[in-house]
């Protein structure tokens, strides 16, 4: 059974995330779980304040937090009658990515769903800061962004992006290869370096990476090169029907001091291209 969790905060970007999820997995044995963290407001309380404070003051958020997931649960169970699909809560006051990954680690999940954020116009935007912290942190699953326009074609295309300057994990492949089965889509190659600048290495690695997908598909795999992220994410804006897959490597010092960030966060919110975040 897959297990996929969903951070919601209860606009209608988490319903059109969870929409596409259940679509997505409609034929999977599937257990979704809604996450949700609360916080207490305590600008302008010194700690005599808090000592005062009466339980319902504690209680409010997490109540809060409840009645609006089983708001949620309600409305899925209730909508989608689909006997392979089930539906849970998790609500906490906790750090929001060490929430994600306590969630990961004890339900062990297999795909973190993230709603993308909604474009009011052409003008570009960048992740919000949630998103950001989640693609820069989260590295123990995929991390799958749905924005809100998002329709799920059929046989989607799973465009696999790597500059191949390493090379990629055979299991992480297949990991990703089981979401490509799961709604029979077909698999594109674009290599995020120009053609006529490769080195051998990278040839290896993009040749290694086309032959084992080839033999998990059984079909032959294209391959295109894309010269900048923003070329790619010009592609993508441009093919609605494509799903995104970029191989984030291990974050070094520049971005762990949040000096640099990832390609996948700089890719920005895609107006209505799905995009997976998969890590080596």
């Amino acid at each position: 059974m897959k297990k996929i969790l969903i951070p919601v905060n209860f606009n209608n970007n988490s319903h059109d995330a969870i929409d596409y999820a259940i679509k997505f997995f409609k034929h999977e044995d599937c257990h979704f779980y809604f996450f949700n963290i609360y916080t207490y407001n305590v600008d302008g309380l010194n700690a005599i304040h808090l000592l005062q404070a009466d339980m319902d003051w504690f209680e409010k958020p997490k109540l809060e937090s409840e009645n609006n997931l089983g708001a949620v649960i309600y409305k899925y169970t209730f909508n989608n009658r689909n006997k392979k699909h089930r539906f849970n809560a998790i609500s906490e006051s906790i750090n929001l990515i060490d929430g994600i990954k306590k969630a990961i680690d004890e339900i062990k999940i297999d795909l973190v769903v993230i709603p993308g954020k909604k474009l009011k116009d052409d003008t570009i935007q960048g992740y919000s800061r949630n998103t950001r912290r989640i693609i820069e942190n989260i590295r123990e699953c995929p991390v799958m962004i749905i924005p809100s326009s998002a329709k799920l074609h059929k046989r989607p295309e799973f465009v696999l992006v790597s500059n191949f300057e390493i090379e990629l994990p055979k299991e992480e492949l297949q990991n990703w290869f089981e979401l490509v089965k799961i709604v029979n889509g077909r698999i594109k190659i674009v290599t995020l370096f120009s053609k006529s600048k490769m080195t051998d290495i990278q040839k290896i690695h993009q040749d290694l990476v086309r032959f084992n997908l080839e033999i998990m598909s059984a079909s032959s795999i294209p391959i295109e090169n894309i010269d900048t992220v923003n070329d790619l994410k010009d592609f993508a804006n441009y093919h609605s029907d494509y799903i995104i897959c970029l191989m984030d490597r291990k974050p070094d010092i520049w971005r762990i001091c949040g000096i640099t960030q990832s390609r996948i966060t700089n890719m920005g919110p895609l107006r209505s291209t799905p995009l997976i975040a998969l890590h080596h």
